[in-house]
């Protein structure tokens, strides 16, 4: 019973809608007829009675009037079936001297039809030097009530406050808005900024909205996921989708994280006549946030900080032998965790330790955390003591800058020992120790003469040349192998992980693992950072193919998923596998 009584209240209205639709009807109205020069007067030109999308139309100059076009509105109306619509266009006039003035019969012409505005009078007096606000805003159809028809109680029921007459719901807060922040709007150069996106929707969606990121240069980006969660806002029950990026800005001076873009389609509704007669796709967009990235200080900079700029950091080391010899290695390990960007955390200085010797470093970074940015990167590093005896590591320290406390901030780890025994490590001629698995080369001699006279021979300098010809034509020998081999290692090293980066490069199936091996494969083949830098810079470096690639997997990365994404993905992975064997034996 209560349905049908729903029912008939609904066509109800409908008749009532139907009752008041007219013929065509062209309009014009100002705010306020008078004015002070200065002050700025609404005017209004509003369609209805017709089907038609009309064009906006064409404005006469009013001599001593500034006129500036402030947008356009449209509403549909289904009234037994028969769909019709009307239209708005909006103008902001300002008047630039005192006197009165006629705004002109305005043309529009409806399916072969032309019809013409009244034309309206605006008295200007002088100026008051404080702007004036319209006295009457324009009449912009409502959500709740888009006709501008006086809305009808229930017949049996009184309404329930929150709630339409047959049920559903009533409010004139917006069905579907979005609003983004940043954590900071003056960071330092290399400091997190957490940029964060919510679109809220208080009504159903059709289909998965279309959601374009932020774009932004001269910075380094990480996405740091997405939640959902509800939130009331003027009484209204929002549902909001919230998506965080970390932002770190590489250069001082003023830099700006563009609009994020979303288009959404609305699930219709006859029951909420918010929606009902409204257009469901809604394009919505954020306004661009500017940033003003200041330089790190140079006063009481430790000679240990690299650049790495947070707060929180913890600095840990430890070695993997308690006991070697001498000339064996014990590998250092450092971590470093915190809330900067792993590019961003440089190679630490080591201490000048007596009698140890540091080789080639290895960096690891593992992936960081989420929502709140929290990173690592390790290094290990081989030290190879010479003397035997007691082995203390102490003064391993780094250092960061706090944007909170605005200094300078140095971390010491705990000191390390490790037992040497054996003998001394030899030294070559001038006084270093050779490489990890090659034989010293102890200073060579002549022949040890004894006080035979038969013996007496080698004293001479011919036989001394002669005797010492092998050992050199050796020692030269093994510096040229010796070259050779760290040569082929390094060679060898490069290719190693160029190679197990296209096996990850050919399992990858989505465009954002790509871009990021894209990025660490290139890197390591020119030998050259590539995170971080503009698109311009990327094409002196890269071929204009690949980095056109590199720009549209950027703007896929959150892209609704289509059929055309495998496609994508193979043409990326041929792309930049056929740039990383470019130049290869």
């Amino acid at each position: 019973m209560v349905r049908s009584f729903k029912v008939l209240l609904l066509l109800l209205v409908c008749c009532l809608y139907a009752a008041a639709q007219g013929d065509v009807q062209w309009t014009a109205s100002l705010s306020t007829s008078r004015c002070n020069v200065g002050d700025q007067v609404v005017l209004e030109l509003k369609l209805a009675g017709s089907n038609v999308s009309p064009l906006e139309p064409r404005m006469p100059d009013i001599p001593g009037v500034g006129m500036e076009f402030a947008g356009a509105s449209k509403n549909l109306t289904m009234i037994n079936g028969v769909t019709a619509s009307s239209s708005s266009f909006t103008y902001i006039l300002t008047p630039q001297q005192q006197g009165t003035f006629t705004i002109p019969a305005i043309p529009m012409s409806v399916e072969g039809v032309s019809y013409n505005t009244q034309p309206i009078q605006l008295q200007v007096g002088t100026s008051s030097g404080v702007p004036s606000q319209p006295s009457n805003p324009p009449s912009f159809p409502q959500p709740g009530n888009p006709s501008g028809f006086p809305t009808i109680p229930p017949l049996f029921e009184p309404p329930i406050q929150g709630q339409s007459p047959w049920g559903g719901p009533v409010s004139n807060a917006q069905p579907v808005l979005v609003e983004c922040e940043v954590s900071t709007r003056t960071p330092y150069v290399n400091q997190l900024v957490v940029y964060t996106f919510r679109f809220l929707h208080r009504v159903g969606l059709a289909g998965n909205p279309n959601y374009e990121p932020a774009p932004a240069t001269g910075f380094l980006r990480e996405e740091l996921g997405q939640s959902t969660s509800t939130v009331e806002r003027e009484g209204v029950t929002y549902s909001v989708s919230e998506v965080k990026t970390a932002f770190f800005p590489t250069s001082p001076g003023k830099v700006t994280i563009g609009a994020t873009r979303l288009t959404c389609r609305l699930t219709p509704d006859l029951f909420d006549t918010n929606l009902a007669f409204s257009d469901p796709v809604r394009e919505l967009s954020t306004q661009p946030i500017d940033l003003e990235v200041q330089a790190l200080p140079t006063q009481n900079r430790p000679p240990s900080f690299t650049g790495a700029v947070g707060s929180g950091f913890e600095l840990q080391a430890s070695l993997n032998k308690s006991q070697v010899k001498a000339g064996e290695p014990v590998k250092l390990t450092m971590t470093i965790t915190g809330n900067s960007h792993p590019d961003l955390i440089l190679d630490p200085a080591l201490p000048n330790w007596p009698h140890v010797r540091a080789y080639a470093w290895e960096n690891q970074t593992p992936a960081f955390e989420k929502p709140n940015y929290r990173a690592s990167k390790i290094f290990k590093i081989p030290l190879v003591p010479q003397q035997p005896g007691k082995l203390s590591l102490s003064n391993l320290c780094w250092s960061y800058f706090d944007p909170a406390q605005q200094r300078y901030v140095t971390l010491t780890a705990n000191p390390l020992a490790v037992d040497v025994d054996g003998t001394p490590v030899a030294t070559d001629q001038q006084g270093k120790t050779p490489a990890p698995g090659q034989p010293a080369v102890a200073v060579l001699s002549g022949p040890q003469l004894g006080g035979d006279p038969a013996n007496r021979w080698a004293s001479h300098p011919a036989a001394a040349a002669v005797a010492l010809l092998p050992w050199l034509l050796s020692l030269i020998l093994l510096s040229l192998d010796h070259a050779h081999q760290q040569l082929q290692l390094h060679l060898q090293t490069t290719q190693a992980r160029l190679a197990r980066l296209e096996k990850k490069i050919s399992r990858a199936r989505s465009l954002e693992d790509l871009s990021h091996l894209a990025y660490q494969s290139l890197s390591l083949r020119l030998d050259t950072a590539l995170n971080g830098l503009p698109f311009v810079r990327l094409r002196e470096l890269l071929s204009a193919e690949m980095v056109d690639q590199l720009e549209q997997a950027e703007a896929a990365r959150y892209a609704p998923q289509s059929d055309d994404d495998e496609k994508r993905v193979e043409a990326f992975r041929r792309l930049l596998i056929q740039e990383l064997r470019r130049g290869r034996p």
